[in-house]
């Protein structure tokens, strides 16, 4: 009887275990176009980081989340895309990324100057209030530069140039947290300046102001080649 149980147990084990491997993963499907620009990165002698999904899929996953919108139409993330080369894997990495998180702040202090400018055609800013207050969202943009976290990696390939390495990344990050911390810390920098200008500057340390016009929401790449 004892042998007859084991001898079950074993079978079992072994169809469960055939199920499994005979299982294969299946990718989401992806569009025409992107299969088109995967083949352009494959063309280039860009392969993927062991254990990321093919091109094609980083690729269809970095454009979905470029065309995602809220509730009242404006974008919910920001995308850059940074590239650099250096004598190692690593180095080009990190240096990759950084250029992409600089690019990706870079675009909303872009974005909240092209704001501000609008109110001084409009005259409803003065060039000296129009100017200490891109000043102060420039100083803040560097600032959330070196702090930004919780990066998303949608992409991210590497290729071997003349002895080096080459990596390409694009990172997202949501648009609402980016332009909470550049708003947090203008208003810290604030702090230090007079309470006349720091009501002058009220209107544009409130994420709404911002919600206007055309937004930008990706940066292309850069490579960045390091000795």
């Amino acid at each position: 009887m004892k042998i007859f149980k084991t001898l079950t147990i074993l079978t079992i084990t072994f169809l469960s275990l055939s199920f499994i491997n005979g299982q294969k993963f299946k990718f989401e499907k992806v569009s025409r176009d992107t299969k088109k620009e995967a083949k352009r990165y494959n063309k280039d002698g860009f392969v993927i980081f062991p254990g990321n999904l093919p091109i094609q899929n980083q690729l269809d996953k970095s454009y979905q989340m470029q065309t995602q919108v809220d509730d009242e139409g404006f974008p919910k993330w920001i995308v850059a895309n940074g590239s650099s080369v250096a004598q190692t894997q690593a180095a080009a990495e990190m240096q990759a990324i950084e250029l992409a998180k600089n690019r990706l702040v870079g675009l909303l202090e872009t974005n909240m100057k092209a704001v501000i400018e609008s109110d001084v055609s409009n005259n409803q800013l003065s060039q000296s209030d129009a100017a200490s207050i891109t000043k102060t969202i420039e100083v803040s943009a560097n600032r959330v530069s070196k702090k930004l976290q919780r990066v998303n990696p949608l992409f991210k390939v590497y290729r071997e140039v003349k002895k080096n390495i080459e990596v390409q990344v694009l990172i997202g990050y949501s648009y609402d947290l980016a332009r909470k911390a550049m708003l947090d810390e203008a208003k810290l920098i604030l702090q230090e300046e007079t309470e006349d200008v720091r009501k002058k500057h009220e209107k544009f340390l409130v994420p709404e102001t911002y919600d206007q016009g055309t937004i930008n929401n990706y940066v292309p790449s850069t490579v960045v080649i390091m000795d």
